[in-house]
């Protein structure tokens, strides 16, 4: 009897262990559940994923906009300012847009000494600046005379730079000088799939 009792005890004992097995296992998820779950959490990263693509890139787009109108701010600036103080343009410029030409050359009225001139020019995608002076092949010290003055009997004029060339800015793609009731500037820009356009008139007080 004392045999049996124990037995019986051992018996309940792993019944009850099955039981609480049983209570274990309904409380997991089934594969049904896993799947719609992990579902969701793709379709929830995918969306995140895409709203940051999107984000990055108008940022990009916004900031490749700012870069081309700083670009083109500085440049019809800078020009406009130097032109608009010049004291004589240096050589012709056409009077039509048709005709018009990527450079221009005036003698800087900024300064006190005579007979600095200002080249601005296009050099590939860039606007660059340099300064330069004339001087007679014959005169050692080389004094600065006028862009257009005929030297001496066996002697010529000469280019010497005052002021090495550098980029004023950058991604033009077209610059149209030409002179009618003053400078014209006309300015293309180009970054990508990014473009400005800009013109404008400079009336000098020498022009």
């Amino acid at each position: 009897m004392i045999f049996y009792k124990k037995q019986n005890n051992f018996l309940n004992k792993g019944t009850d262990c099955c039981a609480s097995s049983g209570k274990i296992k309904d409380k997991g998820f089934v594969l049904t559940e896993l799947l719609v779950t992990i579902t969701i959490l793709v379709l929830i990263s995918a969306s995140v994923y895409e709203g940051f693509v999107l984000t990055q890139r108008a940022y990009k787009e916004s900031e490749l906009s700012a870069e081309i109108t700083q670009n083109g701010r500085v440049i019809t600036e800078r020009m406009t300012r130097d032109i608009r103080q010049a004291r004589k343009i240096a050589g012709d410029l056409p009077e039509e847009k048709d005709y018009a030409l990527d450079e221009i050359t005036f003698e800087d009225g900024h300064v006190s000494e005579q007979y600095h001139y200002v080249r601005y020019f296009k050099s590939n995608d860039k606007i660059n600046k340099e300064v330069t002076g004339y001087y007679f092949s014959g005169d050692a010290l080389q004094t600065l005379m006028p862009y257009n003055a005929v030297p001496p009997v066996g002697q010529t004029l000469l280019t010497k730079t005052l002021e090495q060339s550098r980029t004023i800015g950058e991604y033009v793609s077209d610059l149209k000088i030409w002179k009618m009731e003053g400078i014209n500037i006309s300015l293309s820009l180009e970054k990508k799939d990014r473009a400005l356009y800009l013109e404008t008139k400079v009336l000098g007080r020498n022009i």
